[in-house]
């Protein structure tokens, strides 16, 4: 149910950015405030506390965002506070954000190794991803030591796992079977 209520929040602003062509602008200060709460423990603990008026919070994006965000996110902001949906605001923005890469046909890609990947190295699977999903490829690269080595990409809920921690595990369950 909140997964639902958060996507017709998301839903009604980017229909707005898209009747005022505002897209690029709204999804500048959605990410914003998305990277501030996010990053900021204090902050949310302050947006999800029971005790904190609705109003005190609103205040405290009105003092923070004043001079950065629109009157129609700071319009946004207001209602998703006075329908008690704060603990919810992440999840807003950030289905927000994915409609905006949707509709821009750009797509995330999670590329894990086992050690740190060289530029080159995710240029050239940021450029391969790129040429096989036909969209722009934004790269998150994470190292994981368990993979042992090789690579598990994860890109529009679809795993390529190509790691050697993988493979043995493969090869484990064919010699167990067999």
């Amino acid at each position: 149910m909140a997964k639902l209520i958060s996507k017709r929040y998301a839903v009604a602003l980017f229909e707005l950015a898209k009747e005022t062509d505002k897209m690029d602008l709204f999804n500048q200060q959605v990410e914003l405030i998305y990277d501030s709460i996010k990053n900021d423990k204090d902050f949310l603990t302050v947006l999800n506390h029971p005790r904190i008026s609705g109003g005190e919070k609103f205040n405290l994006f009105q003092n923070i965002f004043k001079d950065n965000i629109s009157e129609e996110i700071l319009g946004l902001i207001s209602i998703i506070v006075k329908k008690n949906r704060e603990t919810e605001m992440l999840e807003i923005l950030e289905t927000f954000l994915e409609l905006v890469k949707d509709y821009k046909g750009i797509t995330t890609a999670y590329v894990y190794s086992a050690i740190a990947l060289k530029d080159e190295q995710l240029a050239k699977i940021k450029e391969n991803l790129s040429k096989n999903l036909n969209k722009e490829v934004i790269i998150k690269a994470d190292v994981k030591p368990e993979l042992i080595g090789g690579l598990v990409i994860n890109v529009d809920g679809k795993v390529i796992d190509n790691s050697i921690k993988s493979n043995l595990e493969n090869i484990k369950k064919r010699l167990i079977n067999n």
